[in-house]
């Protein structure tokens, strides 16, 4: 700092904060200040080498006073020391952990900078300018400032690993100086739920959830809810569920996903597939003729059920909703209905429901009821009541029963019926007191009705009577085992022996030109160990189906010749059926009765003969049978080579 005086008289001296270094040029006592200049010539510079910060004051030149002048000082000289800022950080570097979603105010100082350094932020490379604020703060010496910046950000997942730097820069710098940190965004799992099966999982069925969560940190820990309640031993991914029922249906399944950060929950609605139920009780209607009356079934399933409605008996569909309406009522609609829930897949559900006429009551009760002594006694006094008695006494010699002897062997109960109420009294210790007659009396908005019933003793049954019973029942078990035993011994052993009887007889014939009797030819086939079906040509079941020579032919010859030669057995015919009797097949195939299927052909039997209606053509022989008819297995195999005629 320079000073130059002319004309000097007083002494020459450099204050500092207003105070005086010395007039020696040396300036004993600070060593790094001294005075430069020739004197002579009137200079008195002020230098100092190394600077300091306390070398920061306010400077003068001043010439001190004498006998003939006053003192005299200089304009003052402000000295800056600049200083550079310590190094900025950034508070949480090198990683700054934030959470997804909440602002964050992302700090950067620089202390001790002369002046206070200014400070930007940029974010991969880009100077950021909005949301940022700054502030200096002198330190206690008065010289030395620090320097804040603040960046507000709101992170994202996508914020994720982004390079924020923060720059400082001042007078003493020529090149800013920078730091920079990565931010580390912390967020809740996201959690997805699945379920598996996820469609038509039914009621007994199990059903498993699977729960993904991925979070920052993804140290995750799991928990379970059913309907907000926390499930206590799921405490991984996975929750199965076993033995599925209808409660279960719409059952909300909730996961949590929980790490250092948050939690997070998802939901899932179960769907559990189940048969019909009803869902209240069963509610029968009672009208008055010409009334309006309501039946009510509500049922429950899933899928929704279908219901429909019938009257018992019919097959008719009165109604396909939860509720049955009958306007004016007749003694036709009295009775009862059925309400059918289906759903498709499950069973079937019905329940029954009675439409009742309102009107007096009526005591149908069996008149005598038998109790023995000293057992304990129970009458029954059963009543139609529509609508429901208001009272069902019981009475006995004009008294009422609870009133009359000790009350305490008496207990009457009542249990509701469809159509009316049950009154039961009940009677501890029997004796023969107790027996004869009580009054049950029944009252409703309509009328009233009593009946007297009856009580009589009821005989003992001897125990000789009762064990002489079951001996005898097992004995008669046991003959009827031994004479089933010996039954089939004695049938394994019979020879079977296979007969067909003839039987001839005489009877009218049907032809009206004819009045005379001819003879009738009738074959039985008896096989013991045949159990199968007869032909109809060998039983009168189908006596109108088979064929028979009636009295109208005067000779019958069977003489069927096979390529022109008769079979060896000696009766003209085949031992079996498929091969003799082949020309059935090219037989017409038309409707109606056998006969008329057959039409016009040559028989192949010998004489040939001419039934007197042509219209049915020629009958087959006897034994001839249609294929198509009847099946190949009725007819026995082999020949046949016995035969019992009786004549």
């Amino acid at each position: 700092m320079k000073c130059k005086v002319e004309n000097r008289e007083g002494q020459v001296q450099w204050t500092r904060g207003g105070f005086g270094l010395g007039t020696d040029r040396s300036l004993i006592g600070f060593e790094r200040y001294s005075m430069l200049g020739d004197e002579n010539n009137g200079v008195y510079d002020l230098m100092i080498v190394e600077a300091e910060l306390q070398d920061d004051d306010v400077y003068q030149c001043q010439i001190g006073a004498t006998h003939t002048t006053p003192g005299v000082r200089s304009r003052s000289a402000q000295l800056t020391v600049l200083l550079p800022p310590n190094f900025p950080i950034i508070y949480g570097s090198p990683v700054v952990n934030v959470e997804e979603g909440q602002p964050y105010n992302l700090t950067c100082r620089a202390n001790n900078g002369k002046p206070a350094p200014t400070l930007k932020w940029f974010v991969e490379g880009a100077e950021v300018t909005d949301n940022v604020s700054y502030e200096a703060i002198t330190q206690a010496d008065g010289k030395r400032q620090d320097a804040i910046s603040y960046l507000t950000i709101t992170p994202s997942k996508t914020d994720q690993g982004k390079r924020y730097s923060c720059q400082a820069m001042n007078a003493f710098l020529t090149d800013p100086l920078t730091t920079s940190a990565s931010l580390e965004v912390l967020y809740a799992p996201e959690v997805t739920i699945t379920a598996s099966p996820k469609l038509g999982v039914k009621e007994g069925e199990s059903i498993q959830f699977s729960c993904e969560g991925r979070g920052n940190p993804n140290n995750i820990t799991w928990k379970w809810y059913r309907n907000n309640e926390e499930i206590g031993d799921a405490d991984s991914k996975y929750l199965r569920v076993d033995s599925l029922t209808a409660d279960h249906d719409g059952n909300i399944i909730t996961c949590e996903a929980i790490n250092s950060v948050g939690s997070t929950k998802k939901n899932y609605q179960m769907a559990v597939e189940y048969g019909p139920r009803f869902t209240v009780p069963i509610k029968h209607a009672a009208a008055q003729l010409g009334e309006t009356a309501t039946l009510t079934c509500k049922t429950k399933g899933n899928p929704t059920p279908r219901v429909v409605w019938k009257k018992k008996g019919s097959q008719r569909i009165l109604s396909s909703s939860d509720t049955l309406t009958i306007s004016r009522v007749t003694e036709s609609d009295l009775g009862i209905y059925i309400c059918y829930s289906n759903v498709i897949g499950f069973s079937e559900i019905n329940r029954e429901l009675h439409l009742l006429k309102k009107g007096p009551p009526k005591v149908i009760s069996n008149e005598e009821q038998y109790a023995k002594e000293g057992d304990i006694a129970t009458l029954e006094c059963l009543t139609e009541s529509v609508p429901k008695p208001d009272q069902i006494r019981w009475a006995r010699q004009e008294q009422d029963l609870l009133q009359f002897g000790d009350s305490a062997r008496y207990k009457v109960e009542e249990e509701d019926l469809p159509t009316g109420r049950k009154s039961i009294l009940t009677i501890v210790n029997v004796h023969s007191g107790d027996y004869g007659d009580y009054n049950c009396s029944v009252k409703n908005t309509y009328g009233t009705d009593a009946l007297v019933i009856k009580l009589k003793q009821k005989d003992a049954i001897p125990l000789a009577f009762v064990m002489g019973g079951v001996f005898g029942g097992l004995g008669l078990i046991l003959i009827i085992a031994i004479i089933i035993f010996i039954y089939q011994r004695t049938k394994s052993r019979e020879e079977v022996i296979p007969t067909i009887e003839i039987e001839a007889s005489t009877s009218d014939t049907d032809s009206a030109d004819s009045a005379t009797k001819k003879p009738e030819i009738k074959v039985e086939y008896k096989n013991p160990d045949y159990n199968g079906p007869l032909e109809p040509w060998r039983n009168d079941y189908n006596k109108d189906h088979y064929s028979r020579y009636s009295a109208e032919y005067d000779e019958l010859n069977v003489n069927y010749k096979p390529n022109g030669r008769p079979y060896p057995n000696g009766y003209g015919f085949p031992p079996t059926y498929p091969e003799a009797y082949k020309y059935l097949d090219d037989v017409d195939k038309g409707a109606g009765h056998p006969y008329d299927r057959l039409g016009s052909y040559d028989s192949g039997f010998e004489p040939d003969y001419h039934p007197r209606n042509p219209a049915y053509g020629r009958p087959p022989p006897p034994h001839s049978m249609d294929p198509r008819n009847y099946p190949e297995e009725l007819y026995p195999e082999g020949t046949i080579s016995r035969l019992s005629t009786n004549v």
